[in-house]
Order: C-alpha cells, then structure tokens, then sequence
C-alpha cells in the first residue's frame, strides 16, 4: 500500500545560531516546546464502513427536485442513509487520525441523468470526504470536531456535519441539469460515521512471554555436563523458577489471529558448561516470534567460537487448537503454551556445543532431535 503525506510524522526543526553562550540552554528549551510529540502508530484497514445519513432539509431538497439515491458497487443506500464498506486506508485508532477508502459509493439520480459518487475517502487529519464526482476527484465535503472512541481493535468516529463543498455542488448541479433557484449550493449535506477494522494491529510495550521449558531438555543438558546452576537469564528476563523464563515484550505488529507478524523481545538464556577441558557456553538473547513462518528467531552467541554468530531460527511453533484466544474488547490476544519444537541445525549446534568440554564423551541419550520439543510459550499481548 502506497503511504500517503499525511501517514508520516513531520518534526520541525530550525538551526539556531547561538550569539552567546549564556542563554544558549534556555533557547533550545524552546525550541523543543514546539517539537511535536510522536504519535502512535497508523495500522493498515481492510474493513469497516463509513455511513453518511442525510440531514432532513438535504433529503426534502432532493425530493422536491425528484432525486432519488441509489447504490454504486458496494455502496448501499436504505431511505436516508448511505453505507459504503471500507477496503483500505492507513489509521491510528488511538486518537483516529489517518484515511480509509471505500470504492463504491452512491449516486443521485433525476430522470435519465444521474451523478455517481464512488471511491470515498474519509480524511480524518485534514476534515474532509474526498470522493470521485461524475469523473472528477475533488472534495465531496468538509467536517470538523468529530467525537471518537475505541470499536474492538479499531476506531470509530462520528462528525454530526458533513458540509457539501461548492465545487461538488456544482458539479452535482451541473450534471443533473439543474438551474436558477433549483441549483443544489453548499450546506450541511448529513453527518458522517467511520468504523475501521485493521489488517494488523501495532503491539505496546507490555507484559511477558513465558517460555517453559521442557524436562527432556533439561534433563539432556545436565546429561552432557550442564549444572543446572549453569542455566540462567540474561536481564532482562527472569528466572520465576527452575526451568521457566520470562522475556519482556517490546513490541511488534500481527494480524489478531496471529497468522502473521512479529513479536518481539528482549532478554535471553546463557548455558554454560564448566568442563574438565573447556567450557562451553550458549547465550540465545532476543526472541522474535515469526508468526507467518511459525518459527521463533534468536541472536545467538557461542562461545569460546565460533563467537556471535548473528540471528537464526532455533526452533519450530505450533500452536494446538484453542491455544490463541483474541479479544477485541480488552484488544488482547492471549497464547497458551504455544510448542516450540527444536529445528534440525539447532540440536546439532546444541550437540557439538555441549558434547565438548570433557574428555569423556557424554551418553548417546543426551542427543538432541529435530522436532524435540523445547518448551512451551505463553504469553498476552496488548494491542494499542
């Protein structure tokens, strides 16, 4: 999807010229009082509605002139009010800032000339509805101060005055033949109400994911030699206890259902094995959940070598049925012990990483498998 202008955050800045020293803290203190804040993030929409209900004194107008409305492609129009399903934009459903379109529309019709109004788009930080008028794009109308509020993991806004501009008048006008005093000019046309369902939602910095981990696993690191002293978080995570972790949520961007996205974190395990001839240690920081390649990928750092060896899946997700349960009320979406089961190259690393260390090798039950289960992730995710 192309972004618009009105999708990006602009951040004035001027260069100051500093004639003395003193006073110098005091004009840069002004000049960050104008730097606007960052705003939250625009989700990409693929459903949804904008609604226009005609005024009162717009329908009588109409009627006395005998104009009917009908639907155009997906539009649909029931007495007074208009309803057109949204397909795209670009909005940010905590303060409702940003655009949707919607393809169909609606046309007015007098006899055998009508005027279709189609591709609508509802352009809450400019105030205005933008739509294409008989073949031209223009300005269909302007509001302002609309009133909103949350709709699940989207927005909704409501603005009680749709102003008809003059140019769309005209046009309107013009291609229904209308003249002198029958001549539709600009006035509060109807209000206008936005419902928008994202495609994705933008995670906030919340909660935990909790990795559990498997007592096969455990039970094959001390086999080759891994004390489970050996076994600890690297801060930020945390160690509630023996074999469980918990990994801050920084962030991410998924669809609700979880079947794609990111889920990012910070955090790790380091494994270390005090051997009797070396002593290898694995530090695995950093997990971001692949939601459409279902993997989990880690930075990974083996050490004495190879050393950091950048970021790589480790393991395989599934998720058992009823294990993601997402609701647009509170927008969460909680997941309850999602399986993370161990890829082929990550039980070789974890094999050759933790076989050496001793002179003796360790028994043949300690070998780790593709598709050995690791551990389980739970976790709730807050969307903004």
């Amino acid at each position: 999807m192309q972004l618009r202008k009105d999708d990006m955050n602009h951040v004035s800045t001027r260069p100051v010229a500093l004639r003395m020293i003193v006073g110098a803290a005091a004009v840069v203190a002004a000049l960050l009082a104008f730097v606007p804040a960052a705003s939250a993030a625009r989700d990409p929409i693929t459903g949804g509605t904008t609604d226009l209900h005609l005024k009162k004194g717009f329908v009588k107008k109409l009627t006395n002139l005998g104009i009917g409305l009908a639907g155009v492609g997906t539009g649909q129009v029931s007495g007074s009010a208009i309803t057109l399903p949204v397909t795209e934009g670009m909005f940010d459903p905590t303060n409702a800032q940003g655009h949707i379109t919607s393809p169909g529309g609606f046309q007015l019709v007098k006899g055998a000339r009508s005027v279709a109004i189609v591709d609508v788009e509802a352009n809450t930080v400019q105030g205005y509805v933008r739509a294409n008028v008989a073949g031209a794009k223009m300005k269909l109308g302007t509001f302002a101060n609309p009133t909103i509020g949350r709709e699940g993991f989207g927005a909704r806004v409501k603005a009680s005055q749709l102003t008809l501009t003059q140019n769309a008048a005209n046009r309107i006008s013009n291609k229904l033949g209308l003249q002198g005093s029958q001549r539709i000019n600009q006035r509060v046309m109807s209000n206008e109400f936005n419902i928008t369902v994202p495609e994705t939602v933008t995670l906030l910095a919340q909660n935990e994911a909790l990795l559990e981990t498997a007592p096969g696993i455990t039970k094959k690191l001390i086999e080759k030699g891994v004390q489970p002293s050996g076994i600890n978080p690297i801060a930020p995570a945390k160690q509630p206890k023996a074999g469980n972790f918990t990994f801050p949520i920084t962030g991410g961007i998924v669809n609700p259902n979880l079947t794609s996205g990111q889920v990012t974190t910070v955090g790790g395990v380091e494994i270390l094995k005090k051997g009797k001839t070396s002593s290898p240690q694995m530090k695995i920081t950093n997990v971001v959940l692949e939601l459409q390649q279902k993997t989990a990928t880690v930075e990974l750092e083996i050490l004495p070598t190879p050393g950091q060896t950048g970021r790589t899946s480790i393991v395989e997700l599934v998720f058992p049925t009823n294990s993601i349960n997402t609701n647009p009320t509170t927008r969460q979406i909680t997941v309850n012990k999602a399986e993370a089961k161990l890829q082929a190259p990550t039980a070789t690393v974890l094999n050759t990483t933790f076989n050496a260390g001793d002179e003796k090798a360790p028994p043949a039950s300690s070998e780790f498998a593709a598709g050995e289960l690791f551990g389980t992730f739970s976790m709730t995710l807050q969307a903004q």
